[in-house]
């Protein structure tokens, strides 16, 4: 069955179903697989999670108000889970957008992946 799917067939079914802009956003910036040049906002949060930490953790340390260290930690708590969640729902709906393109295909996942390195790599 994999032999059959031609690359304009894969291509028509994976066009049909493009990543929507939160999906976009999510692997631009925080992918690994991410350009140097786009690594801008991922560096900016990342630094701003760890002087979160940074922060709460010598407040800790030097014995500084509670109240303060509980904001600190809150907030750092709040940004984290909120990057979770949201590259979390990133990659469900991009799990989701790939079983439709292999269900359009009328493939399994393992065939779509050998399908999409094949014709990605080319």
């Amino acid at each position: 069955m994999i032999n059959e799917i031609t690359k304009e067939r894969f291509f028509l079914a994976y066009d049909k179903f493009p990543p929507n802009g939160w999906i976009k956003f999510a692997f631009k910036f925080f992918s690994k697989e991410s350009e140097k040049k786009s690594l801008n906002l991922n560096n900016g949060f990342v630094f701003f999670l760890v002087g979160l930490f940074g922060i709460g953790f010598f407040c800790t340390v030097f014995n500084t108000i509670e109240n303060f260290i509980l904001l600190i930690t809150g907030l750092y708590i709040i940004f984290l889970l909120l990057l979770i969640i949201y590259l979390f729902s990133a990659v469900i709906l991009n799990n989701l957008r790939i079983k439709k393109i292999y269900m359009e295909l009328g493939i399994s996942r393992d065939e779509y992946n050998k399908l999409s390195k094949f014709y990605f790599k080319n």
